[in-house]
């Protein structure tokens, strides 16, 4: 697509030469002739010039270029837009390896692909579109909306529900038992795990990151929640729409959290807390009780930011002093 086209699809404004023809897109360090890339901060736009890119994705606020630009409000988005445009996803034909064993009771719908090595139980249902990479496992009852990628090694137990558009990357494994168990005296007794995972529409979930069942309702994640790699979502929590988990958070039993929250890498939550709507947690922090909506918030345990922040700044301070200190404290005590 020329450059001028590209503009009209992301409602951007061309600079410079729009008839370039862009055939692909990439980023600054790897970009080739008839590529499209952007670049957010002046230093990102220098390199682009100094590369073969033959068009950059920018906003209002950088100066001119001796490169093709398009103008718009957020160049990482527009990227994607065009990238969109650019790539159609992968359609398959209907397709079961040899390997695959598939239960005759399995409701298999239109152009789905089963992997070798894949096993479908009793009972599942699979929408069309759907993509069943090699040695996973689908156990019975579960339902797997259309356009679901399903990719190597990921283990559905029974009775698992995926939504439409559900991405499940190496590894995966929803449903297993939740940590549940009563201890009575030197017993340690298993709690039963009755319930199940609902994961809805057009959710991504990273390699090797687990999602266990409720116990005694279901475990749920929202439409449109992205979780990392190495995560662990607990049983009955429920995590809301549009939640963003980075790599190795953890989430105890029965935590709710609402749409947009946003947690950094290696955050945690307690059991039996709600964190509010829009919710940002910065990465490492311990969330020991209930946040409200709006809130951001950081440490061990997490606090308003500005008051973790605070506390650093004191106690960097009464670090560098501290010297000083201990001799005014002699002093005042002669």
């Amino acid at each position: 697509m020329k450059i001028k086209e590209l503009a009209i699809l992301v409602k951007g404004v061309a600079e410079g030469d729009d008839e370039i023809d862009i055939t692909g897109l990439s980023g600054i360090e790897s970009a080739r002739l008839g590529d499209i890339t952007f670049a957010v901060d002046e230093a990102h736009l220098t390199s682009a010039e100094k590369s073969d890119v033959s068009c950059v994705l920018t906003d209002d606020m950088l100066r001119k270029s001796t490169k093709p630009l398009i103008r718009v409000k957020n160049p990482k988005l527009s990227f994607l837009i065009i990238y969109n445009k650019l790539h159609t996803a992968e359609s398959k034909n209907a397709f079961v390896h040899a390997t695959a064993v598939v239960s005759t009771s399995a409701h298999v719908g239109n152009n789905v692909w089963i992997g070798p090595g894949v096993v479908v139980e009793d009972g599942v249902t699979i929408g069309d579109h759907v993509i069943i990479e090699s040695n996973s496992v689908v156990k019975k009852n579960s339902k797997i909306g259309s356009f679901s990628h399903i990719f190597p090694n990921v283990t559905l137990y029974e009775n698992v529900k995926l939504g439409k558009n559900v991405i499940l990357h190496a590894g995966v494994v929803i449903g297993s038992d939740g940590f549940g168990y009563v201890k009575d005296g030197g017993t340690i007794y298993k709690f039963p795990q009755l319930g199940s995972v609902i994961i809805e529409d057009n959710v991504e979930i990273g390699a090797n990151t687990t999602v266990d069942r409720g116990s005694l309702s279901d475990t749920v994640i929202g439409a449109g929640t992205k979780i990392d790699n190495i995560c662990q979502i607990a049983h009955n929590v429920k995590v809301g729409k549009n939640v963003l988990i980075a790599a190795q958070c953890g989430i105890s039993g029965s935590t709710v959290l609402g749409n947009n929250v946003t947690m950094g890498g290696q955050a945690g939550a307690v059991d039996n807390i709600t964190i509010g709507d829009n919710v940002i947690i910065g990465a490492k922090s311990a969330v020991i009780g209930n946040i409200e909506k709006n809130s951001v918030v950081w440490g061990i345990p997490a606090r308003p930011i500005a008051n973790t922040k605070r506390q650093m700044a004191v106690l960097s301070w009464l670090t560098k002093n501290s010297k000083t200190l201990s001799k005014m404290m002699k002093v005042g005590s002669t």
